[in-house]
């Protein structure tokens, strides 16, 4: 089955505009095999009042469908007059139905959700089954673009103030980006020489979840953000693309991270932290310079987090970085473990003092496959393994079940800002 059929061709040269621009068409395309499997859901957006826009924000829209593209696999697309259209697994119809709950409670006071129930009837929101409905999907979007591009269309003050936001939006909610080259790396390098570094820096806490209890912060993970790194420097260039250029790139944060950490500008040394560094990173210069400006005391309160892929690119440099770092009395941490490599690696044998599993949503499929799952997790030690990437409480609720107390990720992090907002009542009432 194809999207654009033999009689389509006509009309090949009049869209091929649109299609450079729209990506929508591209992602079609690449699901023409299982269409039967996709709906999608096309919102109205350009029939709200501006002012509820402006309130919610399109990329906050976009944002409420994160979690069905995550677990259900699909994809959210923004055209530049404010409509929307989410491509989704029939498995998530649910989920959307309450994304669309949530739209309509944040957009209530709206003329056109006022004392709405069925957000189809009002004419806000339209279901296309792909199998079937597929050339009234292409119509709909050409004629929304055409619209929005006709000679003396009022775009709107909105659009008028932030004429850039209208390209990013053009392009989807994934845009394609060049892989970074080693010229552009140069020019990343030079640049962070100039930039000021403490807007990149994050915090993400670890944190001992049990059940329902609140979560006790055991430390704080100080990264930076790749994402805000490129919006700020290289927008259109895939940083991670290229594995070996991004490894230098890392190992340029990494030093960036240890000055700053080490001057105090954040205050981490005044609790327990980690840091995420390439193994060259510990046994650098850069490193030595950061350990004499620690306390002996407090270094046992660090941990120094190490990817597993460059673990096992250079075994020999890890083992030597390692033995040398918790000799200082540093902790040593091993990331990026996914579920299905847990059971071939052997925290014991590689001497780390704790190891990071990250989270999906297919867990406990592998979890069921594998019999001796348990044993594994038993091996590692429970009290020394952290699952990451924890975005909903599923993982908690499976965790818990498994033995596994220690958590990380937005999830995590929702919670401790609940729990500081009701200390902070408390204290106030």
């Amino acid at each position: 089955m194809f999207l654009f059929s033999k009689n389509q061709s006509a009309d090949k040269n009049k869209k091929a505009e649109l299609k450079k621009d729209v990506i929508i068409y591209d992602y079609l395309t690449k699901l023409e095999d299982n269409l039967g499997k996709y709906k999608a859901l096309y919102l109205y957006g350009h029939k709200l009042n501006g002012n509820s826009l402006r309130l919610l924000s399109r990329q906050a829209l976009l944002k409420i469908f994160e979690n069905v593209i995550s677990k259900f696999k699909g994809e959210v697309f923004a055209l530049p007059n404010d409509d929307m259209i989410v491509v989704y697994n029939k498995e998530a119809q649910e989920e959307v139905w309450a994304c669309l709950i949530k739209i309509r409670y944040m957009l209530h006071d709206d003329p056109l959700m006022k004392d709405a129930f069925d957000l189809e009837q009002i004419g806000f929101i339209k279901y296309f089954d792909l199998n079937e409905g597929t050339k009234e999907l292409h119509d709909t979007i050409d004629a929304a673009i055409s619209d929005y591009r006709s000679p003396g269309r009022s775009l709107g003050e909105d659009y008028k103030a932030k004429p850039a936001l209208s390209h990013e939006m053009v392009m989807g909610a994934r845009k394609i980006r060049q892989e970074l080259t080693t010229g552009m790396l140069a020019k990343v390098q030079k640049a962070l020489a100039m930039t000021d570094f403490s807007s990149l820096i994050r915090r993400q806490s670890v944190c001992a979840v049990i059940g329902k209890s609140s979560p006790q912060v055991l430390f704080d993970e100080v990264f930076v953000s790749i994402a805000d790194l490129r919006d700020m420097l290289m927008p259109d260039v895939d940083l991670t693309a290229n594995p070996w250029l991004f490894l230098h790139l890392a190992g340029t944060l990494d030093k960036r991270v240890l000055v700053h950490v080490s001057k105090h500008d954040d205050g981490a040394l005044t609790r327990n932290f980690s840091l995420n560094l390439n193994v060259s990173t510990i046994l650098s210069d850069d490193f030595l310079l950061f350990d004499e400006n620690i306390n002996a005391s407090m270094r046992s309160s660090v941990v120094l987090e190490l990817q597993l892929v460059d673990i096992f690119s250079d075994i020999k440099a890890f083992m030597l970085a390692k033995t040398f770092a918790q000799y200082r009395g540093y902790k040593i941490c091993i990331d990026g473990i996914t579920v299905d490599k847990l059971k071939y690696i052997n925290r014991t044998n590689l001497g780390a003092d704790l190891i990071k599993i990250i989270w999906h949503p297919s867990f406990m499929e592998i979890v069921n496959e594998d019999k001796h799952f348990v044993d594994y997790v038993n091996r590692a030690e429970r009290a020394k393994m952290i699952l990451c990437r924890v975005d909903d409480p599923a993982a908690v609720e499976i965790g818990n079940s498994l033995g596994i107390n220690l958590y990380q990720g937005r999830y995590i992090q929702r919670l401790l800002a609940k729990q500081s907002k009701k200390t902070f009542f408390s204290i106030r009432g």
